[in-house]
């Protein structure tokens, strides 16, 4: 009896699971999907690599800078230094408590950054107008030294509280404060002038 010859089974070029409704061969559907990913992958680091990083200024305060679009590994160019009334600007800072400096010729963009500016309080020069008195022996040998900006000067902080001032005298007359732009000026005042001026002695 001749022998039954077997059917071999096709060889399946077409879709199973996902493809199982697709008349593609699976071969051809693997590669596109992996052809994809690739695309991706690229497409996303050329991106980052020719200008993707934004680099922000943030002038806490002070005048706007405008932020700038950098490839990667550029160096950022410097924006100068901003302007705050009140301040000495300290330079700029990055991090997540603003603990690191920004070196502009040493550092350089790999990701969008936000560069902080850091302020210190200006130092503020007093100046008195005694109006005929003089100066208590109690004072007169600290109002003579004076300060770095000469005799009969004090030096305060910005923002800060003026401080124990100096009490002048005057014969015939009893002194009654100082005063600066109508504003009567005691230890307590905080400095809001960010720049040298004169406090005027009254007398009553």
């Amino acid at each position: 009896m001749e022998e039954e010859k077997k059917e071999l089974p096709k060889k399946r070029w077409f879709g199973r699971g996902i493809y199982g409704s697709k008349d593609v061969p699976i071969r051809i559907l693997d590669g596109l999907i992996a052809f994809l990913i690739v695309l991706t992958v690229a497409l996303t680091a050329v991106f980052a690599i020719n200008g993707g990083y934004v680099v922000s200024f943030d002038t806490d305060g002070g005048e706007a800078i405008e932020s700038q679009k950098l490839r990667h590994g550029s160096f950022v160019e410097d924006p100068g230094t901003p302007m705050k009334a009140g301040y000495e600007f300290e330079g700029w800072f990055y991090g997540p408590d603003l603990e690191n400096p920004w070196y502009f010729d040493i550092n350089k963009v790999s990701e969008d950054v936000t560069l902080t500016a850091r302020w210190t309080p200006a130092k503020v020069t007093v100046r008195f107008d005694l109006d005929g008195g003089i100066w208590s022996e109690a004072d007169q040998e600290k109002m003579s030294a004076g300060t770095a900006a000469g005799a009969d000067s004090l030096e305060v902080t910005f923002g800060e509280n003026y401080g124990v001032l100096p009490v002048p005298v005057k014969e015939g007359a009893v002194f009654d404060g100082w005063r600066y732009s109508g504003q009567n000026i005691t230890e307590d005042t905080k400095v809001t002038v960010n720049g040298e001026h004169l406090l005027t002695a009254q007398w009553k």
